[in-house]
């Protein structure tokens, strides 16, 4: 009988999204000679809704062809891109079953895990040292709930971070609305104003979203501070001393500054060291640069290197356009300015390179390199020429591989000792959903001249996310160097080196613990050094994190052995080494205790095995006078048993701003541990650091404006008529709050064009929207006559379909007429609230659906602002479904 049924569907697979009906229909057919009985029963995944119902009885007559339309939409996110529809059939007396089924597959991409946005973008503080409220509205559009970390950075100053992260926890497609407490870590800068970013991560650490606030420090009088492109401005000195620990002294100086001029910024530093003691002065890291978007100069230290460290003091020329650059260097080798020393180091580099973007294979880049290079102290030069091409095609993958090439030769004599050497380098990543794998490896000869010379070096790390708490990976990290290296012109010496560390770890998040599990093997080969020319390490390293709210405890202990290869009668060495730390607000403790030899050097000690260390540094944190004296300070505890000694060193680091632009800082640290007697000390540093604004060149002036409120329009100030007090004011790109005469004051401006604005703090009766230009040539006065206006404020609602998750009110315009003219237009917040501002009249106030076609006036209302800012309530539920969908129900007839 089973045989007498056959079904058929018209599309085994169907390809929608979320919000669009599909249709599929089943055909059944009778090809016995009997009637047949059928019961059909319909699954589906819980995100499909469906639109139409199937018969749950058919009797077929012999030959008789029926088809059943399934007809649905997919009217929320899904955890899976691929949905199910399944239909079963059996008959009466139960010898027969069949399922058919069919998938639908999203063509869109799955909701975000959260949406983020701020109501208030700018935020206002009227003291530098009081916290902030961040308004922050979180929308959380998965169907289950989720644990998420809130943290919050700044640019340029930092925030009091031990307030972060934060934790929370929200339901299923839950909205949820923050106010967040941030307080600095001193104080808020008055003269820049200062971006604060939120970051929100899911259980992985992953970021989800972020939102970028800016926050003023409203004063009704400071320097003016001209727009920073690169986002650096402002010049300072600082002065210090360090006393190290074999005794001797260090004095410092260094002296930097950052300035727009005209369309590029000018950065420069001069950094100058004296060791008393040794009678050695050094001036290094000391530049001038030049940058604009497409150049860049700089002359002085250099920091650099690709196949040969271009480091030292010379010249640097960067040329960038869109898709490629061009780089040169002229660089000497010996970066102290003053030493003038024969048998210094200081040869010469001149380098060239050229980057490129290949417009016809996105994602994809090519490099060449041509550099000289001399070195006086063998009488050598040479050439080394090297090529690049990098490869990110998709998400996922990346490639970058590079091939060098490098001829040596001795500058004078009949024997040139002519050398060649070759490198190649390899490196690819993959980056999946669970898994990801990261492979670097470089191979170089023993003459190659670049700056990994005679190397093989691996590393290769691969991640499995197996859940959204449990992390496994493993790592591979072998360096080893096998080098030829010139004497003189000819004469030449081998060296052997390195080591290779492998490990496994697992990473479990259990609440608020984390605990890690991580065996790994360390072996080091060191051919010029006897003691450890062959040390082998063999061991287990368990961990424990524990993070809740500010407190923070982290407990670690190593377990294993080392075997010294250079005696083969040395037996396996046993170690431990035990670290923790408990971290509060205001109280903090390290410490550590190692029993046996844990590092290599260790092997040299007479009886290696009886080794026993303990460190112990407690410190206590505060902040007083307002938060400008701030800082930790302890003291550390060593007891060495290989020196028979015990030390009690103080350490920490306090900081006073004396002003917001003069500080101290005083700096205090041990080496807890240390293979030299004489390092195992301390050392103390005071700073001294003044800051300046601006230099005070050329022909500066004042801005000096005052608004009022111009109650009659006359332009005039009448004595009935009120000073405008509590506006933000932003001239280019700098604030300022008008004091309680409506004025405020720039000092320091220099000759130009500005576009002055006015915006209400929010207080009702006060004018926005206010914007002019004014072209200073010096001081400039002015009283501002400004009408009065009120905020008004609405809010829509949503009337949506059964599909539609959300509304969005971004389809939605609001404009305001007077007189019939559009004198007014704005959209609605994600919440649908929104505001405008209005002088007393009377308006008529139009809703626009730009989801729509034509585009509809959904909402039409006339209202009255009176003399006192008040108008009736504007608040309304308005169609916000994407499109009508007409629900049929369907039937076996046909």
């Amino acid at each position: 009988m089973a045989q007498s049924i056959n079904t058929t569907l018209w599309r085994d697979s169907i390809v929608t999204s979320p919000g669009t009906t599909f249709t599929n229909y089943i055909t059944i057919a009778n090809t016995g000679s009997q009637q047949q009985d059928l019961a059909l029963a319909l699954q589906v995944s819980p995100s499909i809704q469906m639109l139409s119902a199937i018969p749950e009885k058919l009797a077929l007559t012999p030959g008789e062809v029926v088809m059943v339309p399934v007809k649905g939409l997919i009217n929320r996110e899904s955890n899976s891109l691929a949905n199910q529809v399944t239909v079963q059939l059996r008959n009466s007396s139960g010898d027969f079953s069949k399922t058919v089924a069919f998938r639908l597959i999203t063509k869109e991409k799955r909701q975000s895990a959260v949406s983020l946005y701020a109501p208030e973008e700018t935020i206002v503080t009227y003291a530098d040292i009081d916290p902030v409220q961040l308004p922050l509205r979180i929308v959380h559009n998965r169907l289950k709930r989720a644990n998420f970390t809130i943290e919050v950075s700044s640019i340029p100053q930092e925030v009091d971070q031990p307030t972060f992260p934060l934790k929370i926890d929200l339901l299923a497609q839950q909205d949820t609305t923050l106010s967040m407490l941030v307080k600095p870590a001193r104080h808020w800068s008055v003269s820049t104003p200062c971006q604060l970013i939120v970051t929100v991560r899911d259980e992985t650490e992953s970021i989800v979203g972020t939102v970028l606030y800016k926050l003023v420090v409203a004063t009704s009088d400071k320097r003016f501070i001209t727009r920073d492109v690169f986002g650096r401005s402002g010049y300072g000195v600082s002065a210090a001393i360090t006393k190290l620990s074999n005794n001797q002294l260090a004095k410092e100086m260094r002296v930097w500054g950052q300035d727009s001029v005209g369309k590029g910024q000018v950065e420069f530093q001069v950094h100058y060291l004296d060791y008393s003691s040794g009678q050695f002065q050094q001036l290094q890291n000391s530049f001038i640069t030049y940058r604009t978007e497409h150049a860049f100069v700089r002359l002085g230290s250099s920091f650099d290197y690709h196949e040969l460290p271009l480091f030292g003091k010379g010249l640097k020329v960067n040329v960038t356009q869109p898709n490629y650059q061009w780089t040169v260097w002229a660089i000497n080798s010996q970066p102290n300015w003053l030493v003038n020393d024969p048998n210094a180091w200081s040869g010469n580099i001149f380098s060239v390179r050229y980057d490129r973007q290949l417009i016809k294979l996105p994602g994809a880049s090519w490099s060449w390199s041509s550099n000289y290079f001399t070195q006086p102290t063998t009488l050598r030069a040479g050439y080394l020429n090297f090529a690049a091409f990098r490869l990110n095609r998709s998400e996922r993958h990346s490639v970058e591989m590079l091939g060098g090439h490098s001829v040596e030769y001795a500058r004078s004599g009949a024997n040139r000792a002519e050398t060649y050497g070759w490198a190649g380098l390899l490196n690819y990543t993959y980056t999946g959903s669970a898994l990801s794998w990261v492979l670097r490896s470089y191979v170089s000869s023993p003459l190659y001249t670049g700056f990994q010379k005679g190397a093989t070096l691996v590393n290769s790390q691969l991640i499995w996310q197996v859940s959204a708490k449990t992390i496994l990976a493993a790592h591979l990290n072998h360096v080893y160097y096998k080098q030829v290296r010139f004497t003189s012109p000819s004469d030449t010496y081998r060296s052997e080196f390195g080591n290779t560390i492998a490990e496994v770890s697992l990473n479990q998040q259990l609440g608020a613990l984390k605990f890690t599990l991580r065996p790994y093997w360390y072996a080091q080969t060191d051919l010029a050094a006897p003691v450890s020319q062959r040390a082998d390490a063999y061991r287990i390293a368990p961990s424990l994190f524990y993070t809740h709210n500010n407190q923070r405890f982290e407990l670690n202990y190593d377990l294993g052995s080392l075997v010294d290869r250079s005696h083969s009668a040395q037996p396996r060495l046993l170690s431990q080494r035990i670290m923790g730390s408990v971290l509060t607000r205001s109280f903090s403790l390290l410490a550590y205790l190692q029993k046996g030899p844990y590092f290599l050097f260790d092997l040299s000690s007479v009886d290696p095995a009886q080794l026993t260390s303990v460190s112990i540094t407690p410190m206590v944190n505060f902040d007083l006078l307002n938060r400008r004296l701030a800082g930790s300070v302890g003291v550390n505890y060593l007891s060495d048993a290989r020196n028979n000694g015990v030390r009690y060193i103080a350490v920490g680091r306090v900081q006073f701003d004396a002003t917001p632009t003069l500080s101290m800082r005083l700096e205090g640290n041990a080496t807890p541990y240390s293979q030299r007697p004489e390092l195992a000390f301390s050392q103390y540093r005071l700073d001294v650091t003044k800051r300046f604004s601006q230099l005070k060149l050329g022909n500066r002036g004042k801005l000096n404006l005052t608004f009022f409120e111009d109650s009659n329009s006359n332009g005039l100030k009448d004595p009935t008529e009120r000073w405008m007090d509590s506006l933000l004011v932003t001239v280019n790109e700098n604030v300022l709050m008008t004091n309680a005469k409506g004025n405020i004051i720039y000092r320091n401006i220099q000759p130009g064009t500005y576009t002055v604005s006015a915006i209400s703090a929010g207080r009702i009766g006060d004018p926005v929207l206010y914007q002019e230009k004014f072209t200073i040539t010096g001081s400039f006065t002015k009283q501002i006559p400004l009408a009065r206006t009120f905020r008004i404020k609405g809010q829509l609602q949503c009337k949506t379909n059964a599909y539609d998750q959300v509304c969005q009110f971004n389809r939605f315009s609001i404009d305001i007429e007077r007189n019939q003219q559009v004198i007014s237009s704005t959209s609605p917040l994600p919440d649908g609230s929104f505001s405008v501002h209005l002088q007393p009249g009377t308006y008529t106030l139009l809703v626009r659906d730009y989801g729509r076609q034509p585009q509809a006036i959904v909402k039409t209302t006339s209202f009255t602002v009176s003399e006192t800012g008040q108008y009736p309530a504007l608040d309304w539920t308005i169609d916000g479904s994407t499109r009508p969908v007409e629900i049929k129900r369907f039937s076996s007839k046909r």
